[in-house]
Formats: C-alpha cells, structure tokens, sequence
C-alpha cells in the first residue's frame, strides 16, 4: 500500500479517537488502545517526508506553519467559545513533528559538516530539544513516545529487522511503567493499569509499516494537504459539538 492509502486508514482510527468524548464510556478503554499506532505512523511518515522532501527547509517552514495555525485555532475556540477547561481542546501534533523533523535535521548536519565546532554546535542543540520535551518543558504531544520512535525510525531506516527490534526494546519500559508499582497484580488490576496507560502499544504500527510500499502514492495537491486539514477541522469540530451537547 502506498502512503496516501495508509494515511487515510490512520485518518479513520485518529476519527475514532477523538470521538471517544461523545461516545459511551465503555468504548475508551479498547478504541484507546486500538489507537496507538496512529501518532507514530505519521511521525513514521514524517522521517519518510524528511528523506524524500525536495525541501527540507520548505518540509519544516511547513509543519511549523501548520502548527501555528492550529495553535492560533485552538487558543481562539478555547479563549472565546469554550471557557471551560473541561472541554477545552490542545492537540496539535503538527508541533510535536516539527519538532522531530527539526532534530533529524540537526542530527544530519552534524553528520555531513566538518568544523567541529559546528558539528558540536548542532549535538548540543539536538541533546537539549530531546532534554526539553522528555522534561516537558516544551509542549509536545506525545513526545515521550514520538520524538524516541522518529529517532529509531531515522537510524534504523535501511534496517527494518534492526528497526522493528529497536520499536519492541522501546516498548519494554513504556510497558513496565504501566504495571510496576501496582498495589497488587491480579489480573483486572493489571488489565486496568495496561488500559489507563497503552503507550506501549505503540509498536501495533509494525504491521502497517510492513505493508508500505515505500510510494506516495498520487500527487494530487488534495491527498498533500489532506491530513494538515483534516486534523484540525475534525478536532475542532468534535470539541464544538461536546461543549454545545453538554450546555444547559
């Protein structure tokens, strides 16, 4: 499958997602699961568009932009529609890729200048961003898992058992912090613990990795900007219509 099948498929589970709000409480636990391959498919998708871009400067300018704009959105629902933090929205993913996409570039710098000092220069500034988002320093959503799967994704790229491997040894911590320190371990508690916190999960991207075909697929302006509209619009939305149901 080519990347623009992929992304419309990832589109769907993000819409289910983020429909959780207005759909019975039993559907979070499972649809939240179900979910977690989404986010790191597009940064997955992100490395790809780093490597193949014609721009990597216009790439950049791009999802800072996209960024931008939805935090600009999103400030004005929540500041002049919303009013309640109960139902205020702050997604914006585009910020978290931007910021990935930024250190891999760093991280290519370093590897192709000469001066060290320069080289150096750029090691420092890559430490630092990563030491921001892990502190959280930064708004980054997602980071934690994001930002280490775009850098695994980035130097495992022409590996992909090496690649896979290094998803699944990343996913042993994320795992590990979701059920040590539980009080006790019977199954529910475990079962409860693993569905309030699915990050590991994460790693149920492999598949769909698998099934790219290493093609865009069609060059159609529609299917380039189809997810930097989408992502946006569809959350706004769904915020909108959660606050007005839950008025009165």
């Amino acid at each position: 499958m080519n990347g623009n099948q992929l992304k419309l498929i990832m589109m769907g589970l993000m819409l289910s997602d983020h429909l959780l709000p207005l759909l019975p409480p039993q559907f979070n636990t499972p649809i939240g699961m179900l979910t977690r391959c989404v986010a790191v498919f597009f940064a997955f998708m992100a490395v790809e568009g780093f490597h193949y871009t014609r721009s990597r400067k216009n790439y950049l300018l791009r999802l800072y932009s996209w960024a931008a704009i939805m935090f600009v959105g999103n400030t004005l629902i929540n500041t002049l529609i919303i009013k309640n933090p109960m139902y205020e929205v702050h997604n914006n993913i585009f910020l978290t890729l931007a910021f990935g996409v930024t250190i891999l570039t760093l991280i290519d710098f370093s590897k192709r200048v000469k001066e060290p000092v320069f080289k150096i220069g750029a090691i420092i500034l890559v430490i630092l961003l990563v030491l921001a988002i892990a502190l959280n320093l930064i708004p980054a959503e997602g980071g934690l898992v994001v930002i280490p799967f775009m850098l695994l994704s980035y130097f495992f790229r022409d590996n992909a058992k090496k690649r896979d491997i290094s998803y699944i040894i990343f996913a042993i911590p994320l795992l590990l912090l979701a059920i040590v320190g539980l009080p006790e371990y019977s199954f529910e508690m475990i079962k409860e613990s693993i569905g309030a916190n699915p990050e590991f999960l994460f790693i149920t991207v492999i598949p769909f990795i698998h099934l790219y075909n290493g093609k865009k697929g069609s060059d159609n302006p529609f299917f380039k900007y189809l997810f930097y509209v989408f992502y946006p619009a569809h959350l706004w939305i769904i915020t909108l219509v959660n606050f007005y149901l839950h008025q009165g």
